[in-house]
């Protein structure tokens, strides 16, 4: 199977919190109706599958193309236990504020059993009209105050709310009771599991899931550090690491030898991904668009039209 940058066709998902904006903002045509919440921009989950939407691979699914190429896409990355592809990204569009809600780590889902998986994540908020997000618990807040409060409907007086910007960067490890704010929208990088317990439902009439949150959220206090961030590094964990780059023009290098995938968060105009050989030499994205950089692929390189700012999202060489 030939070897080339894949731009993945986007699945959008309807949420009761969810809105229109990804249209202005990255000129999508979204479904005529309804509030799009995520837009599902890499997945190898059951239900939601990407698709390649361009080259001589368009319409293979990611679960073919992984089953295809093996370590030619992954490199020493592992896939996971029943071979799918080992990270999930997303657009997530809050016109409302999203539930309060907490995932699973791995003792969490080695205590719950069944269908339960690690999930951790992170945010880089794309805009923010005066928007916030909850982000842990407040100082000193124990057990038994936290299933108070919620009992009481008054979660928001036992977690953290934190004022975002377009630009900022939020690490949420599994354990860490958070919610998107309304009129922030943000790309997602996390473990692929779509594992989510709801604390409060702000009162929508949605099923929440108390007990089950309370086995899962971590009580310590709240660390706004991401480990490994340094310069143009957002965040490295044992699962991917995150950076954001940019370029005014001139062409960058992209990762060699390890599976890798660009978000493009910000484009004056056309983006080009160029490499050696094959049928695709050149790949064109445009802002709001993925692309997954398969690790057989050598000589990658980027350059557009104007300026442009993508998240760089690489999975481990291998443990």
């Amino acid at each position: 199977m030939e070897v080339y940058p894949y731009r993945l066709e986007p699945i959008y998902v309807e949420r009761i919190w969810g809105g229109r904006n990804l249209e202005r903002l990255f000129r999508r045509r979204l479904p005529a109706d309804g509030t799009i919440g995520e837009s599902w921009e890499l997945a190898d989950l059951p239900g939601h599958v990407s698709v390649v939407a361009n080259g001589p691979r368009a319409g293979t699914s990611l679960a073919d193309l992984l089953r295809a190429l093996g370590p030619e896409l992954l490199g020493a990355a592992e896939p996971m236990p029943d071979g799918r592809l080992p990270l999930l990204l997303k657009l997530l569009d809050a016109e409302d504020i999203l539930s309060l809600q907490v995932h699973p780590d791995a003792e969490a889902v080695a205590a719950i059993g069944g269908e339960a998986a690690l999930k951790t994540e992170c945010w880089y908020v794309l805009e923010s009209r005066g928007g916030m997000i909850y982000k842990g618990l407040r100082e000193g807040v124990t057990p038994d105050a936290f299933r108070k409060a919620i009992e009481d409907n008054r979660a928001e007086d036992v977690v953290r709310a934190v004022p975002v910007a377009a630009g900022d960067f939020h690490y949420l490890p599994a354990g860490t009771v958070h919610a998107l704010g309304a009129g922030v929208v943000v790309a997602e990088v996390q473990t692929p599991s779509d594992t989510t317990y709801r604390v409060t439902d702000w009162g929508r009439g949605r099923e929440i899931h108390v007990e089950r949150s309370m086995q899962c959220i971590h009580f310590a206090p709240a660390d706004d550090r991401a480990p490994g961030a340094s310069g143009e590094t957002l965040l490295v964990t044992e699962f991917f690491a995150v950076s954001r780059r940019s370029t005014a023009g001139p062409v960058v290098r992209l990762p060699a030898g390890r599976c890798a995938a660009l978000m493009i968060v910000a484009a004056d105009g056309p983006v080009e991904i160029r490499h050696d050989g094959g049928s695709e030499p050149v790949t064109r994205c445009a802002a709001g668009e993925t692309v997954l950089l398969p690790a057989a692929l050598e000589a990658a390189s980027l350059s557009a039209d104007g300026a442009a700012t993508w998240l760089e999202i690489t999975l481990p060489n291998g443990s």
